[in-house]
């Protein structure tokens, strides 16, 4: 497949120029359908990738300034391209950007493809006018891209960029990964994928995110100051406001394409970049290394150099199930069929799917000997399993307290033992570093569970523990993470009206210390703890193993 790339030339083009064998590229301006006509006649491809377009320099604020010349390549320029591809039978992807949103979407989720944007700088608005016409035209598919973010340091890096500020804003945003753009646009070329598609990584990344893993593999002495996003133009630091959104990309999974979630690809990306810079600053004085003295330069680039903390898994099967008598008066809930198979072995798999292989089980007394019977050493499922007996029911902090030793200063995974998914958390477990994380889903009764309110950016606002008055209908699903000062924090808990540790407080804690993040299911899940969601659960794992037979 033979695909010619206008702008080979600038930083995207040039990326995918290299990456891609059977591209090529070409110096002809998009904005002269001669030239572009006799390119296409001279290299005859099957696609044409337009990554040409005005961004200005240092930033788009020149654009604000340069209104004839923004104008005459990203809007006159881009139709000229498309004009001469629709008279040649040949798919045109244009690379667009999603900067043309601001603020809060109407779907909670962010903006989708389809939104109608709302772009305030110029830039955005010419990148906007040109969608609007494309996306109406057979054979051309669009991909929104945001803030680039590269392993190879360069001007157009994020990294670089937010690195070199003073002054750095922190909101929450969707951005792209430059890795997965060449793959997700090579993709695209692939299946002619007709349309808009978000070319963002799933998930939500704040500018400190990013910064933090900065000093954490490049430079620890890394600093700067925090402001408001008003302070940037107040300041004088910026001539236009910047967009800062979140993006939905489901025309990209309907497609079947998927990009790695931020929080995995932004680390390892920037492991990958601090390689470079390293290497870099080894090239007698290469013009793109950082400029350290040398006492620093020996500490300022320990990438990898702590071996990151194990990550242990716990599984709390106690209390007595009453809701599901008189089937548990005669064994534990978590002992019984689920399809064909026992409910404690689902939250099993989950731990083992992402890469947990020291478990303990939390149970209680009448039935630990039915658990050891059914799952013994673990040697069976390529685990430890170890067990610890809760006495008396406490709470689910309560019980997870029952397991410091296990933990002993790890990270843990903790799932409840009702909880049933059909979905694989090694991204978000094989990635997480401190802190706590929780998990939420959609549910039709909400008053059921713990109840997470949230900010359209996916921030968690509020956790409430069964309430009357939900403030949303995202449940707290049997699901967390916990780095090792969970336990600390269940030691200063007090008892709740029920006479119970929850889980519901210590998570609050981790929220009003600015350390909780939360991630939807997007997977089937029950918590299998009434027969009607028993019920729905065995039909549910019944139907996929039928389909899997």
């Amino acid at each position: 497949m033979k695909i010619l790339i206008f702008g080979s030339k600038g930083y995207i083009g040039g990326r995918m120029l290299e990456a891609w064998p059977e591209a090529v590229g070409t110096s002809a301006r998009i904005d002269d359908k001669e030239a572009v006509l006799k390119a296409l006649e001279e290299h005859q491809p099957d696609a044409v990738v337009n990554a040409a377009g005005k961004t200005g320099k240092p930033n788009v604020d020149w654009c604000e300034t340069h209104q004839a010349e923004t104008f005459q390549s990203n809007v006159t320029g881009v139709l000229t391209l498309a004009q001469a591809c629709q008279e040649r039978g040949v798919y045109l992807l244009h690379l667009a950007s999603g900067c043309i949103f601001y603020g809060p979407s109407p779907d909670p989720k962010g903006w989708r493809e389809d939104d109608f944007a709302n772009p305030s700088a110029f830039y955005s608005r010419t990148k906007y006018a040109a969608d609007l016409i494309l996306s109406r035209l057979p054979n051309v598919g669009i991909a929104r891209l945001r803030m680039p973010i590269d392993d190879r340091p360069a001007a157009r890096n994020l990294i670089d960029k937010l690195a070199n500020y003073k002054q750095v804003i922190d909101v929450a945003n969707s951005v792209t990964v430059v890795e997965d753009l060449l793959n997700t646009c090579y993709s695209l070329v692939q299946k002619r994928g007709r349309g808009i598609f978000h070319v963002v990584n799933p998930g939500v990344m704040r500018h400190q995110d990013l910064l933090r893993l900065y000093r954490e593999y490049v430079d620890p002495n890394h600093s700067c100051e925090w402001i408001t996003a008003e302070n940037l133009v107040a300041r004088g630091l910026a001539i236009k406001a910047r967009s800062n959104c979140i993006l939905q990309s489901e025309h990209l999974r309907e497609l079947g394409i998927e990009m790695r979630p931020i929080d995995v690809a932004l680390r390892d990306t920037m492991i990958k970049y601090a390689k470079a810079i390293k290497a870099e600053s080894t090239d007698n004085d290469s013009p793109n290394a950082p400029h350290l003295d040398s006492v620093q330069a020996a500490n300022s680039f320990q990438f990898l150099r702590e071996k990151p903390k194990q990550m242990k898994g716990v599984i709390l099967a106690g209390g007595r199930g009453t809701r599901l008598s008189p089937l548990t008066n005669i064994t534990n809930k978590h002992l019984l069929p689920v399809a064909d198979k026992q409910m404690i072995l689902y939250p099993l798999q989950t731990l083992l799917q992402a890469g947990i292989r020291q478990i303990m089980v939390v149970t209680g007394p009448d039935h630990a000997g039915h658990f050891m019977n059914l799952l013994g050493s673990g040697k069976e499922f390529g685990c430890n399993l170890t067990y610890r007996i809760q006495d008396e029911s406490g709470g689910v902090a309560h019980a997870l307290n029952l397991t410091k030793d296990f933990v002993d200063g790890d990270n843990c995974t903790v799932i409840l033992g009702d909880n049933l998914f059909d979905e694989n958390f090694f991204p978000h477990i094989s990635s997480f570093k401190e802190g706590a994380m929780t998990f939420y889903k959609a549910v039709d009764d909400p008053q059921r569970f713990g109840v997470m309110e949230l900010d359209s950016a996916g921030h968690v606002l509020s956790i409430e523990e069964k309430p009357e008055q939900p403030k949303s209908n995202f449940a707290q699903v049997g699901l967390y993470i916990y780095d090792e000062h969970a336990f600390e924090i269940i030691s200063n808990l007090q008892p709740s009206k029920r006479g119970e540790l929850e889980v519901t407080d210590l998570n609050n804690t981790y929220l009003r210390q600015g350390k909780l993040t939360a991630r939807p299911v997007r997977g089937f899940w029950s918590d299998a703890g009434t027969f009607q969601s028993l019920q729905q659960a065995t039909e549910f794992f019944s139907q996929r193993s039928n389909k899997n037979a």
